[in-house]
């Protein structure tokens, strides 16, 4: 889950790479068994990301080059103290690599082979009791031959409201869109082929609420 938002597949490069930009990351929390029911009623584990929200004080920027992939991400205030936002992206670079060492005529010359993904988060407190969010995630795999093609990705969008009636009542209210899709295609030397495309595609509200009882017990209610 990524700010609450199902992604499917949830790796690069076959599960080398994991989608989410470490550098856009605030929290991470792992779920391995007994699952809370806030969660929909999952059988299996589940890992709840939850995305920077933006510096609020100043303008930062991190970023880093490597071998296979190069990082950068931007995060600054809109409204000092009040709005902010944050944009973190990826792109790896191993079919620009290989490709000038590869003779014309090897099926790598014009192979694609690349990962790329894309988040960005936008936050606006609107007063001490009530505070916007919205945030996407944009990511692909792809790899292709002459004769053989497949990728897939995901594409979320989410926007949540949180708001405050009092010291031992909050509430948070999330709305989602999230779209994994595979695409696969096979041509083979006499012209015959298949192409193959799916895809999963959620929309879901989601009200949240947490009332404190008292210091000792703490209760949890909504839906979905």
């Amino acid at each position: 889950l990524l700010d609450g938002v199902p992604i499917y597949n949830a790796n690069h490069l076959f599960g080398f790479f994991s989608v989410v930009t470490p550098d856009a990351v605030k929290d991470v929390k792992l779920i391995k068994g007994g699952i809370p029911s806030q969660y929909g009623g999952r059988v299996s584990s589940i890992l709840d990301v939850r995305m920077k929200e933006g510096n609020s004080k100043k303008l930062a920027v991190t970023g880093g080059l490597g071998t296979i992939f190069s990082r950068l991400s931007i995060e600054a205030p809109i409204i000092k103290d009040k709005a902010s936002f944050i944009i973190a992206g990826r792109r790896s670079y191993i079919d620009a690599l290989v490709k000038p060492f590869v003779k014309t005529t090897n099926p790598l010359k014009n192979a694609d082979f690349y990962f790329y993904d894309l988040t960005a988060k936008f936050n606006y407190r609107i007063n001490d009791k009530n505070t916007v969010f919205a945030s996407g995630y944009l990511g692909r795999d792809i790899f292709g031959l002459s004769v053989f093609k497949f990728n897939w990705g995901n594409a979320t969008a989410t926007a949540r409201w949180n708001h405050i009636f009092n010291q031992k009542l909050f509430m948070n209210i999330t709305t989602f869109y999230s779209n994994y899709n595979y695409y696969l295609e096979f041509k083979a030397a006499n012209g015959q082929g298949f192409e193959w495309k799916s895809n999963i595609i959620n929309y879901s509200v989601k009200p949240d609420f947490t009332y404190f009882l008292n210091s000792k017990t703490t209760i949890r209610f909504g839906a979905q």
